[in-house]
């Protein structure tokens, strides 16, 4: 068997490694993984939901034979994102192949351009979850929860008139957020996005404010991750509790920032058959190589903003 032949058997049988890879590196990917919180849609140009922005007028008390009102509903607006592509690419020259016959030599090729395409992997989309969802990158937490919620648009939708379509945003100044005052603030913002059974689930935390957190609590009785979700826990992911929410540290996150986040209504999309699929590789006529490339297509999209997720910065 050439060499080409086992990157392409070793690149299928490891599409559950590379999805794993994403997973490690994103805490919101992971939490949605943990929490099923990941569609799968069967195919389209887009991703499309309605979106409610407004009440049905029709809800009165009446009497006998009262007149109830019958008028014109207007309550959705349609929300729709574009997919993102994202390819990782494996190549192999015809020089590397002719070098690399022995078994031993292949196996150490193929497990040095495995580990580089994973790491890759992590490190992308490490960058991508806290992005702004720039050119063909997918939407980042700086898009889909802003720290300016009032400019812009998202999904087609503008944040300047569209008030319900707006995340909340706290801003307590540099060094405004410490371990005094980080419980009480944590407390205000869950009041704020708490709708009757609707709150967030999951808080990611940068290293400064995760820090702070820890030192508040750090002589109190504190709630482990591992209680709350072992499968965050087995992905690598360690963090505290908040009033049974649980609280996660990722390096990537800004130092000075924490994201409240209802993942019910903030979802991660997957193009079914997308998800590090392998895909053959021909060279260019001038180009004496093969190779192999892993594709992924998502988005992450957000449903539901007022009083449902927030940015805090301290």
């Amino acid at each position: 068997m050439t060499i080409e032949a086992v990157l392409h058997t070793t690149l299928e049988n490891s599409r559950r490694k590379l999805i794993q890879a994403s997973a490690k590196s994103n805490a919101l990917v992971a939490w949605a993984l943990s929490k099923k919180r990941i569609e799968v849609e069967d195919g389209g140009k887009d991703i499309t939901n309605p979106l409610l922005v407004g009440r049905n007028p029709n809800v009165q008390s009446y009497e006998y034979y009262g007149q109830l009102s019958v008028a014109q509903t207007t309550e959705f607006d349609k929300v729709t994102y574009g997919w993102s592509r994202i390819a990782g690419t494996s190549i192999i020259s015809a020089q590397e192949e002719d070098e690399n016959r022995g078994p031993n030599a292949v196996t150490k090729i193929l497990a040095g351009k495995m580990q580089a395409l994973d790491e890759s992997i992590q490190e992308k989309f490490s960058q991508y979850l806290y992005g702004a969802g720039a050119g063909t990158d997918p939407n980042g937490l700086s898009a889909l929860i802003p720290d300016d919620p009032t400019t812009g648009s998202l999904g087609g939708i503008s944040r300047v008139t569209e008030s319900q379509w707006r995340t909340s945003s706290y801003d307590f100044g540099s060094g405004g957020i410490t371990s005094a005052n980080i419980e009480e603030a944590f407390d205000d913002v869950c009041l704020d996005l708490k709708q009757k059974s609707e709150k967030p689930d999951l808080i990611l935390a940068g290293r400064d404010i995760y820090r702070t957190y820890r030192a508040a609590v750090r002589d109190k009785l504190v709630i482990n991750l591992s209680d709350l979700n072992k499968g965050m826990v087995d992905l690598g992911f360690t963090g505290v509790g908040h009033n049974s929410t649980p609280i996660v540290y990722d390096e990537d996150c800004p130092v000075n920032k924490v994201y409240f986040i209802n993942s019910k209504y903030l979802r991660m999309h997957l193009l079914k058959g997308v998800n590090m699929r392998v895909k053959k590789l021909s060279s260019a006529w001038n180009q004496d190589a093969t190779g192999r490339r892993v594709v992924w297509q998502g988005q992450f999209c957000l449903w539901k903003a007022h009083r449902t997720h927030a940015v805090v910065a301290g």
